[in-house]
């Protein structure tokens, strides 16, 4: 009798196995495999049929192929996505996406067939070149899920190498993928790769080339995995980004051009008068060909907006699909993507930083932009994107996947690097590199903008200058018009009270310190000379807190009242803000340098002051990069009888802090240990002639904010609201989404800070995320306070 009820049972849920509430039943009832074929799943769903395995591998086969193409990898691309989940054809992994519950490598399998001699041969070539191109298919594959492996050794665990060559390392049988799926031999046709066709390949940077190729693939596959995974399983994003309409490059120029009309109407002045001519000098060059490009234009030159007209030109000249606009301080990426907003439309603007809140913009606009843009920053699928240094140039060296999603993305763009002189000079040669790469291999132009560019040809990397005159610290002093004393050094340091006798000086003055305490201490002092217009801005601050200090602060620049600020050096670079006097602590030149650009910037006065001071040892660290920066540029002003902001200043500066030095027959010796001081190039080197590529390693050294901060969430608002408390409660309650929100409420901390604060028990937390318990430990005008502040 059950016999005959299962029976009935199990034919009823074959007539209906297309139905969703029946998709569970049909797992169990099917048929045995005498009676049919097994159908193979690559993914289950709680109210949809299971993907078909052979549905997925060749969705991901084809895309991941499209996105290869671009830089002529289209057949690898094809393979890799072709055997990436070969290992799920396993009988085992079947049962798991049945509800097993058991563990199954699926990611080895594709690897160890590809590079069976008769399979990389048969589908890659037979060639030397061609058995480490197909190892590197094999290393994206293994690492499509836990990230790009070391090479390591054959009995390292974890390594590309033991999970491929140790056959101590069992995988299950696959063999039955043969059944339905068919590598398309045709679609595996070898082309010249860019990256090694002899043009700028050499027995010394092959290596190199080789492990960005591979990052480049793995980027490729991850990408294309992870979309045709979203679009089986979630209906609604799916529909949402095939919904887009984005806006094409030249959609994109003729809007450019329409805002650029209102600039035409300016009143006509010397600063109005250069900056159209820094405009058309950009127009102009903008047909020349895809080159690394370096843009010398002063403080308040327009630069921005001159930029984005070069990159726009340039980018239809050469079909080129994106434009990647990257800046070292999420300040300047947040000003510079609302400008960019105004000119081209937020349609066309990606901006991708930890405190971009993208569900707020949903909810300002239309509810549906914020989960499109989200989606689209998780691999960088817009026409424009405004992004930081640290997310671009650690993604170019990444080994995990959530990294590396966008990095296909930037092949066939045109990249600007704001403010190139803050490349941490520790990591500029692989920085450098990687640029280099992206032009020669990757179809891409790169420009380098700065006011005080560095000495890049010295450095190996020719750049092409886009001002037809590169004189862009003599333009400066057209620009700034401030007069600039000096006072002080270390064996007579400038005390707090002369600073701020200075500040009290002046109605409005701006002063730009090294470290977050000596500003807070000053900010202290300065309230108790005056009771209105006194301001504070560090890191110490939470992003909507200091966002609504600097907008109270540019308001009152505007109605000319009393107006005086004490800041990091986050204020230097990139914020509008014109004062006629600027004091800047020692600090490197190239910093000096910005900060007058904050002094008379409009010239609305004929000249502006500035004071550059070396502070009280409180407000110079004892060593690092400011402390050594700052003894070079004292150096060159001691040496320079032209001027700290002289181009002869800066070209000697550059050169000291880059170790370059005048070698025999005046020939340039550059300081390897200075420009990568991790020694990332030297893994990659001509020393590994079997281009076994460390990628973890790799990933580990290149971190650009050293030694790691940890975000701490302050849930304290002005108004007094419970809005930031609302959140830690739905992340409480498993809303990932609130973790977005709350980022504009963090405070990066360091190591030593994070100890003295748990020490304290100042601290909390909710599904492992840190938060301020603590009230009085945050102050609206100074930010977070560590409990030795408030001894």
């Amino acid at each position: 009798m059950v016999e005959r009820v299962l029976s009935v049972l199990g034919n009823w849920v074959e007539a209906h196995k297309e139905k969703p509430l029946t998709n569970y039943f049909y797992i169990f009832f099917k048929k045995s495999p005498e009676e049919q074929p097994m159908d193979y799943y690559a993914h289950s769903h709680k109210t949809k049929k299971y993907q078909l395995l052979k549905v997925h591998s060749k969705g991901v086969a084809q895309r991941c192929m499209k996105y290869a193409e671009l830089f002529q990898a289209g057949h690898l691309g094809y393979l890799a996505g072709m055997l990436h989940d070969l290992g799920k054809y396993s009988e085992l992994f079947q049962e798991r996406i049945r509800g097993k519950s058991v563990h199954v490598d699926h990611s080895t399998a594709g690897a160890r067939w590809l590079m069976e001699p008769e399979h990389y041969k048969l589908f890659v070539g037979t060639a030397r070149m061609d058995f480490y191109l197909a190892r590197s298919v094999a290393q994206a594959i293994v690492g499509h899920h836990g990230g790009l492996r070391n090479y390591g050794a054959l009995d390292e665990e974890g390594t590309f190498n033991y999970r491929l060559s140790n056959r101590d390392y069992t995988i299950e049988n696959y063999s039955h993928a043969w059944d339905e799926l068919e590598i398309n031999r045709k679609l595996c046709e070898k082309k010249a790769l860019p990256a090694f066709d002899g043009t700028y390949l050499t027995k010394h940077n092959i290596a190199w080339k080789y492990s960005f190729l591979g990052r480049m693939l793995y980027s490729c596959l991850v990408d294309a995995d992870s979309i045709d995974t979203r679009d089986y399983s979630n209906d609604e994003e799916r529909q949402l980004m095939e919904e887009r309409n984005q806006p094409t490059i030249n959609e994109l120029l003729n809007r450019f051009n329409y805002y650029m009309e209102q600039f035409d109407k300016v009143k006509d002045s010397q600063i109005n008068r250069q900056r159209k001519r820094i405009l058309a000098a950009c127009i102009r060059n903008a047909k020349l060909g895809r080159k690394l490009f370096s843009l010398s234009v002063p403080t308040g030159g327009g630069k921005t907006l001159s930029s984005l007209a070069f990159a726009l030109r340039h980018a239809c000249e050469h079909e080129l699909r994106r434009i990647i606009y990257v800046s070292p301080f999420t300040s300047i990426t947040d000003q510079t993507a609302q400008k960019f907003r105004e000119a081209l439309g937020s349609d066309a603007v990606l901006e991708h930083h930890s405190n971009f809140d993208f569900d707020e913009y949903g909810e300002n606009d239309d509810p549906k932009v914020g989960l499109r843009l989200k989606l689209s920053a998780e691999n960088w699928d817009s026409p424009v994107v405004v992004t930081t240094s640290v997310q671009f140039f650690e993604s170019l060296f990444a080994s995990k996947r959530s990294k590396c999603r966008k990095l296909h993305q930037i092949a066939g763009s045109v990249i600007i690097i704001d403010e190139a002189q803050s490349i941490p000079r520790g990591y500029v040669a692989p920085c450098a590199q990687a640029l280099q790469e992206l032009v020669q291999s990757y179809g891409c132009s790169v420009v380098l903008c700065t006011a005080t560019q560095p000495s890049w040809d010295k450095l190996g990397f020719a750049t092409v200058e886009i001002m037809d005159d590169p004189t862009p610290l003599e333009l400066s002093g057209l620009f700034a018009q401030v007069q600039i004393s000096v006072h002080g050094d270390a064996a007579s340091a400038v005390t707090d009270e002369t600073v701020l006798q200075w500040m009290a000086e002046h109605k409005q003055a701006l002063c730009i310190v090294n470290t977050r305490k000596h500003a807070r201490l000053l900010m202290e002092r300065l309230k108790r000379y005056f009771d209105d217009g006194v301001y504070h801005l560090s890191g110490r601050m939470y992003a909507t807190n200091r966002k609504a200090v600097l907008k109270e602060i540019i308001q009152r620049l505007k109605d000319k009242l009393p107006c005086r600020v004490i800041s990091t050096q986050l204020i230097e670079a990139g914020i509008d803000v014109d004062f006629p006097v600027v004091l800047r602590a020692f600090a490197g030149l190239d910093s000096i340098a910005q900060s007058a650009g904050r002094c008379n910037r409009e010239r609305r006065r004929k000249f502006g002051k500035m004071y550059v001071f070396y502070p009280e040892p409180h407000g110079m660290p004892a060593r690092g990069w400011i402390k050594e920066s700052a003894v070079e540029a004292q150096h060159v002003i001691r040496a320079v009888s032209e001027g700290p902001l002289s181009l002869k200043a800066m070209e000697q500066y550059f050169d000291r802090i880059y170790g370059i030095v005048n070698g025999a027959a005046d020939r340039i010796r550059v300081e390897a240990s200075v420009i990568d001081s991790k020694g990332i190039l030297a893994l990659v080197s001509s020393k590994n002639s079997n281009l076994e590529i460390p990628y973890q390693d790799i990933a580990d050294r290149f971190q650009f904010i050293e030694g790691g901060t940890h975000a701490v969430i302050i849930p304290f608002t002005k108004n007094g609201s419970n809005s930031v408390w609302d959140e830690l409660n739905k992340l409480e309650e498993g809303c990932s989404s609130a973790l977005r929100k709350l980022q504009m409420y963090t405070v990066q901390v360091y190591p030593h800070e994070l100890a003295a604060m748990k020490q304290a028990d100042v601290l909390d937390s909710v599904e492992g995320v840190l938060y301020l318990k603590e009230a009085g430990f945050y102050s609206f005008e100074t930010g977070l306070r560590l409990p030795g502040d408030l001894v």
